[in-house]
């Protein structure tokens, strides 16, 4: 009887330490770290986009390296927790739940491309948490949610600004169109398209190319047999140079007009003379006090001037900051109170004031790639 009453408390003390482990595991995964704030960050930092994510990146913890250096925000350190989307959907809901089930953050960062932000748009409405996209542009992320804001121009805008520049500046009346099928490619294709035509123009041709496509002959040959006045290219910098080379093979010769995304060095590093005098729109560059200032801290801290997305990505966080201030909380519906009661913040990449869809409109003007550089073009 003693041997067994032995055995069976022996039995009872095992049970109770897996019990308490099991505890500590369960109601430690997830808990907040004691004066942390952390923020996700769903980025390309990998992939056909990963320039823009690791630009995001820089920027990222440049603003969290200042804050912190300033006691965070409300006397808590600021911590980003990143997560690869390599730009593909699949990948940013895998980084969405990790960041929220496991992090139990309240606000991510995103810089992927909007398929990504559309794939975790839902999740994140229904959850309240908050997400700041840097650089995706799809018009349906207007209709997202309350709960999605992005700091970049939408496609609506930059698609009637292009088609605009195209038949008011340059007198273009017929435009073929080759755009990534994508969401970014097919939100930007039915913008320009429907404001071309209600502008007065007549588009002739409209071709679409995979993502990742390494041959788009065919589909040039189409656009050449329609004799545009004017070609509009929309895609990444992957794809586009190939674009670009081909319609200089085929000896298509007209002018050719892209979009923001031209603005990367790997689309001239690849392209080669074929980029020249490529057209797209850029927002214009801000200037002041602030602006040079973070441009001195970015070199400090990088050695290098801030490339494209840089400058979004610092803006992010401390939009995030200023949400937290204005609100007094740091929960997602404080963080979105918060966002929405900025008003003509100036950022580093813009003044920004969020309209009712969670977008900003930063004033544009056109580029054009000369002498293989970017170049205003006015």
């Amino acid at each position: 009887m003693t041997s067994f009453m032995s055995r069976f408390s022996k039995c009872l003390s095992v049970v109770a330490i897996i019990l308490a482990s099991f505890l500590i595991l369960f109601l430690g995964c997830g808990k907040k770290e004691e004066g942390v704030l952390k923020i996700g960050a769903t980025l390309p930092l990998s992939g056909d986009a990963a320039v823009w994510g690791n630009n995001t990146k820089d920027g990222i913890d440049l603003a969290v390296e200042e804050l912190n250096a300033i006691g965070g925000i409300k006397g808590r350190t600021v911590k980003v927790i990143y997560e690869d989307t390599e730009a593909l959907p699949a990948k940013g809901v895998n980084a969405y739940k990790k960041l929220t089930s496991i992090d139990k953050v309240e606000v991510i960062i995103d810089n992927s491309v909007s398929s990504v932000t559309l794939a975790m748009a839902p999740m994140a409405e229904k959850d309240s948490v908050v997400i700041l996209a840097t650089g995706a542009t799809a018009p349906k992320i207007s209709e997202a949610g309350e709960f999605i804001f992005r700091i970049w121009n939408s496609d609506a805008y930059e698609g009637e600004f292009s088609a605009s520049f195209a038949i008011n500046d340059l007198g273009l009346k017929k435009v073929a169109i080759l755009y990534i099928n994508n969401d970014y490619g097919i939100g930007l294709e039915k913008v320009f398209n429907s404001k071309f035509n209600e502008f007065g123009g007549e588009v002739v041709e409209s071709q679409s190319f995979d993502q990742s496509a390494t041959d788009m002959r065919t589909q040039l040959t189409k656009i050449s047999a329609s004799t545009p006045d004017v070609l509009y290219l929309v895609g990444y910098p992957k794809e586009i140079p190939i674009a670009l080379r081909q319609i200089k093979e085929l000896g298509i010769n007209m002018p050719l007009i892209g979009t923001v995304a031209m603005e990367d060095p790997q689309l001239i590093q690849s392209a080669g003379n074929a980029a020249e005098g490529l057209m797209y729109p850029f927002p214009v560059a801000p200037s002041g006090e602030h602006v040079n200032q973070f441009r001195n801290s970015f070199m400090n801290k990088y050695g290098k001037e801030p490339g494209i997305t840089c400058d979004v990505g610092y803006d992010a966080v401390n939009m995030i900051a200023k949400s937290i201030l204005l609100s007094g909380g740091d929960r997602g519906e404080e963080i979105r109170k918060g966002l929405n009661m900025i008003e003509d913040y100036p950022g580093v990449s813009g003044i920004m004031t969020f309209d009712e869809n969670g977008d900003v409109q930063k004033p544009m003007m056109m580029k054009v790639i000369k002498n293989g550089a970017f170049n205003w073009l006015n």
